[in-house]
């Protein structure tokens, strides 16, 4: 039986990706997308999401959700600069891990359902089986709100797996991920909400990369899928060659597509530790921090499992299967 997912994507380059893979996947049951704040502005990542599903002709509905972080952007200073909001020039031309628009597609011609993601949520969770899982690859706004309005569904809730945060590797700043950066404090209330938590942090994410090559060989298969994902590759290559450099050069991850595909096959995870995680909300240097207390007697209970290391050969292999199938 196919795995029923919701997905929850600030949609860009890498959460394109991601919605191509579990639409295309046979052993994913869709449920419905949310679009929230991140990446960029809530009416973009909407637009984004939409083009991406009409990319494919799916009939999948996309909700639109939170416009902002659930406290941050209330204390003057907080939000300040960061790299994910410029990257650079390479030749004159601007480079970016993610444009306002996925300009490789068409503009959408389909709309967001009438009922906003935050609502629809709990009227899902609720009248199911507790049979779905969460897959949230942007700020964790949405899936908070949820909970904070009606708590009942978290034991609704089959797992949450989220792309976000950082144990080794940060890159919004010298503490922080993007993702959890953004809301911290939504990112501590999922964490401790008492749900299954796995987090596909960086650490996974940048093993799990891309070479300019593959994305050639992506390109190769030729379904409207496999061409817009190397599409967003190359872009994303740019992008890391300028502003964080791979370890291997003329590479970059696809973060979001590694969270997507680990519903499928789990092993695609690797070095999956469960520990004590929590969000730095202070404000402060530390703002957004991943915190893993790696201790045998931490001092809350462990409350969420994290991927430090991926299965780099299957990712790209199942980027590849599913890629065919559009």
């Amino acid at each position: 039986m196919p795995q029923k997912v919701i997905l929850d994507v600030d949609t860009g380059s890498d959460d394109a990706v991601a919605i191509m893979m579990a639409i295309l996947a046979p052993e994913i049951d869709l449920v419905g997308i949310c679009s929230v704040n991140g990446n960029k502005g809530i009416e973009n990542t909407t637009e984004n999401t939409l083009r991406t599903v009409q990319l494919l002709g799916s009939d999948v509905p996309v909700y639109k959700g939170c416009p902002a972080p659930m406290v941050k952007r209330l204390f003057p200073g907080r939000y300040g600069w960061t790299r994910a909001q410029k990257v650079g020039e390479v030749d004159g031309k601007k480079v970016e891990y993610h444009t306002d628009f996925l300009d490789m597609l068409p503009p959408a011609s389909i709309k967001p359902q009438p009922q906003n993601a935050v609502s629809w949520l709990i009227d899902t969770l609720m009248a199911s089986d507790g049979d779905i899982t969460i897959v949230p690859v942007g700020p964790l706004t949405n899936l908070a709100m949820a909970i904070r309005i009606e708590p009942a569904i978290v034991s609704k809730i089959k797992e949450v797996i989220l792309m976000g945060g950082g144990h080794r590797i940060t890159n919004t700043t010298s503490a922080a991920e993007f993702n959890i950066w953004e809301d911290p404090e939504a990112a501590q209330i999922v964490l401790t909400s008492g749900c299954k938590v796995t987090l596909v942090p960086l650490d996974a994410t940048h093993a799990a990369y891309v070479t300019a090559q593959e994305s050639k060989e992506i390109r190769s298969i030729g379904t409207p899928a496999a061409i817009a994902t190397a599409d967003l590759i190359d872009q994303r290559i740019k992008a890391y060659n300028v502003a964080q450099p791979m370890k291997v050069q003329d590479s970059a991850p696809v973060h979001d597509a590694l969270a997507v595909l680990a519903v499928i096959d789990p092993t695609v995870l690797q070095e999956v530790r469960f520990a004590r995680i929590d969000v730095d909300i202070s404000g402060g240097f530390a703002d957004g921090m991943t915190i893993v207390d790696n201790r045998a007697l931490p001092d809350y209970p462990k409350n969420a499992y994290i991927a430090l290391d991926a299965d780099r050969e299957k990712f790209v292999r199942m980027l590849k299967h599913y890629l065919s199938k559009s």
